[in-house]
């Protein structure tokens, strides 16, 4: 039995393998999960600073307004993505099957381009859930804490989750690591700036 499950295993990441070479899907992934990550986290902001501003005391209420937009974010990206994503790659294999005169359909390059569709789909949508879920946890204890605290751990791990994405593009660009987290923390601050601006309507 455990050779069985090596051996299908060692099958299955060879495949990926050549899914990968066919279709470049590791590179496409990390844009994919940096970029989506950073709106969802950007967007959970959005939301903790709308409701401290207008007051929100009840932990369940921003509970149930962050988790929506969790699964509108979720919602989008994956539908968003395997739309677009389903039409470039049919136009390449249509491409393709007009220059080689050949049908391609059940080739290793159609289940290739199908397999990257369903990896790239589901990125984009469960990053944009992972990091917009994070800054809320502290509220899932909000039984036991208090919800001024609620809302600065929620700030400080959006912070945190920023500064990791700013860490991983500059691994990936080779650039100064701390420079590129800053670079997202600034992106963050100016984001709870101008949501602060909204408190000044009359």
């Amino acid at each position: 039995m455990i050779d069985f499950f090596k051996k299908k295993t060692s099958e299955y990441i060879r495949k990926v393998k050549i899914y990968n070479k066919i279709t470049n899907i590791s590179k496409i992934t990390r844009r994919y999960f940096a970029v989506n990550g950073f709106d969802g986290v950007i967007t959970i902001i959005g939301v903790l600073v709308g409701n401290y501003i207008i007051g929100t005391i009840s932990y369940k209420n921003v509970i149930i307004s962050g988790f929506a937009v969790i699964i509108s974010l979720g919602i989008s990206g994956i539908w968003s993505a395997y739309n677009s994503e389903s039409a470039e790659r049919t136009k390449e294999i249509h491409d393709l099957e007009k220059s080689t005169l050949h049908d391609l359909d059940g080739t290793v390059i159609s289940r290739a381009q199908n397999y990257a569709t369903i990896i790239l789909s589901g990125v984009n949508g469960i990053s944009p859930m992972i990091t917009a879920f994070i800054p809320l946890i502290p509220f899932l204890f909000g039984k036991y804490l208090s919800v001024n605290i609620c809302y600065y751990a929620g700030f400080g791990l959006a912070f945190l989750v920023l500064f990791g994405i700013g860490l991983f593009l500059g691994r990936i660009s080779g650039r100064n690591l701390v420079v590129s987290g800053i670079k997202m923390l600034v992106a963050g601050a100016f984001c709870i700036a101008l949501s602060l601006l909204l408190s000044f309507i009359d």
